[in-house]
């Protein structure tokens, strides 16, 4: 029915794309960008929700396939962990992607978006938490299968 090594390699290439697109979004915000750079960073930023989604839908089904009731799964803390650590990765996640999907009124009328002092604080260290949060994850996924 479900292929667990198909899903799970799935879920890594997801894992990848997301840490490309992210780690491009980091290099690609900044002020006073051109509208070609506002255009690749929206790229980036799609690219991004769709490979968390893409992990979210993976992840689901692996533990559908996996040889363990989902209960034991839940019950191991490195688990829970790892699924907190998501969560807070998409949630903080809707901040950065908000602001950039305001921009494309902007973007349509052929003027690059104004960004703030604020706004650039924020949204660099959402993606440096993120990014963090990228590298931590996998360790979790070591801690939860053993």
């Amino acid at each position: 029915m479900l292929n667990p090594d198909l899903l799970m390699a799935l879920h890594y290439c997801a894992v990848i794309i997301l840490t490309g697109a992210i780690t491009s979004e980091y290099f690609l915000f900044r002020r006073g960008m051109s509208i070609e750079q506002v255009r690749k960073l929206l790229l980036a930023d799609g690219l991004a929700a769709l490979a968390l989604l893409l992990i979210f839908i993976t992840g689901v089904l692996l533990v559908l396939a996996h040889s363990q009731q989902p209960a034991v799964l839940f019950a191991n803390p490195g688990y829970r962990t790892k699924l907190l650590l998501f969560c807070l990765m998409v949630i903080s996640f809707g901040y950065p992607s908000h602001l950039f999907y305001r921009w494309r009124r902007s973007l349509r009328q052929g003027r690059a978006p104004m960004v703030s002092i604020q706004q650039q604080f924020w949204v660099i260290w959402i993606l440096r938490g993120n990014l963090l949060l990228l590298a931590l994850i996998p360790l979790l996924a070591t801690l939860a299968s053993s």
